[in-house]
C-alpha cells in the first residue's frame, strides 16, 4: 500500500436518482471501514486441545464517516450530499429555486473506497444520517451498510471533481442562523437530529440483501430559559410543536430543517454563559399522512 492518507477518496456511482452526473467525490473525514461476517465453528472432535477452525460467511461492510453540511451552490441544484441522503431513505423533489428532501423509499447507492492502492467497491448501500448543529461548521454523521467485494489493485487514484462541495457558512448570527419553536423565535445553543433508520444485513440460504426496515427519528435541542410567562416547556409536555432552523445568507447557500417535535419532559441545562437553559430530548412524530416529521430544504 502506498499510504493511509488516501483513505478519504470515496466515489459514488451514477444512477442514484439525482440530477448529479460523473464521479461523486465525498468530502469525508473520520472514516471507519469494517468488514463484518458470521462464523460457525468446525467442531470436529480431536485428541488434543486447541482452537477450532472458524468458517466465515455472510461478509458485508459497515462504513461510517462525517461530512460538512454541503450546500447546493446554485438554487435549485442538488447538493453534493444528495446521493447519500437518498440512500438514507430520503426522497428528493426539485424546483427552480429549491431542492427538498422528505422521508420515503430509499435509493441504494454504490461507492468505491480506496485504501492506499487497494480499492473496494461497496454495493447496495443503505444507511442512516444524523446532524449536529452547534458552533462552527455544521456536520453530518453517516453510517452505512453494504455488500462486500474483494479489493482490486489500482496504482493511480481516479480523477474526481470536488467542485460540487460548496463549503457551508459557519453557524451564527452573521450567517442568518435562526430558530423557531412553535412559531416563536427561541435562543438555540445546540440542535441534534437523528433520522433513526434501522439498517440490517439480511441473509437467507439463497439471498443476501441490505435492508432498511423502518425508522424512528429523534431530535435534541438546548434552548435558553426564558421567564415562565414567555416560555413554559413544562406545560407543553406531550404536545406536538413544529420547529424550524434556517441558515445561510444567499441563494445556493441556504438550508432549512423543519420538524414535528413531540415536547418531552424538559431537563435543566447549564449553559456556557452559566445561565439556565432547557434540554429537550424528544421524538419527531409524523402526522396521519406519514413521512412528514422531517424536511430538509436547500435553496
Amino acid at each position: 500500500m502506498s499510504g493511509w492518507r488516501y483513505k478519504d477518496k470515496i466515489l459514488l456511482a451514477d444512477s442514484l436518482g439525482t440530477t448529479l452526473s460523473g464521479l461523486h467525490a465525498i468530502y469525508a473525514s473520520d472514516i471507519e471501514f469494517n468488514i463484518e461476517s458470521e462464523t460457525d465453528t468446525d467442531e470436529v472432535e480431536t485428541a488434543h486441545s486447541g482452537a477450532s477452525l472458524q468458517v466465515y460467511y455472510g461478509q458485508h461492510v459497515s462504513l461510517n464517516f462525517k461530512t460538512p453540511l454541503a450546500m447546493c451552490g446554485t438554487a435549485g441544484s442538488s447538493p453534493a450530499i444528495a446521493p447519500l441522503l437518498l440512500a438514507c431513505g430520503m426522497v428528493q423533489v426539485s424546483t427552480a429555486s429549491s431542492v427538498t428532501f422528505t422521508k420515503g423509499a430509499a435509493t441504494k447507492a454504490k461507492c468505491m473506497l480506496r485504501f492506499g492502492s487497494n480499492t473496494h467497491e461497496i454495493s447496495e448501500m443503505l444507511g442512516n444520517v444524523s446532524m449536529s448543529l452547534e458552533k462552527g461548521i455544521p456536520k453530518l454523521n453517516w453510517q452505512f451498510k453494504g455488500l462486500f467485494s474483494p479489493p482490486i489493485h489500482s496504482i493511480t487514484a481516479p480523477t474526481v471533481d470536488w467542485a460540487r462541495w460548496k463549503r457551508p457558512e459557519v453557524l451564527g448570527v452573521a450567517c442568518n442562523s435562526a430558530f423557531k419553536l412553535n412559531n416563536t423565535a427561541r435562543t438555540l445553543h445546540k440542535l441534534t437530529i437523528d433520522v433513526g433508520n434501522n439498517v440490517i444485513f439480511d441473509r437467507a440460504i439463497n439471498h443476501e440483501e441490505i435492508m432498511l426496515t423502518g425508522h424512528e427519528s429523534k431530535a435534541q435541542m438546548t434552548l435558553s430559559a426564558d421567564t415562565i410567562a414567555n416560555f413554559n416547556p413544562f406545560d407543553a409536555t406531550g404536545d406536538i410543536q413544529n420547529f424550524e432552523f434556517s441558515h445561510g445568507t444567499s441563494a445556493g447557500n441556504k438550508f432549512t430543517v423543519l420538524g414535528r417535535f413531540q415536547m418531552p419532559v424538559p431537563k435543566y441545562a447549564s449553559l456556557e454563559s452559566e445561565l439556565a437553559g432547557y434540554e429537550l430530548d424528544g421524538s419527531l412524530v409524523p402526522s396521519g399522512a406519514g413521512y412528514d416529521e422531517l424536511t430538509l430544504v436547500f435553496e
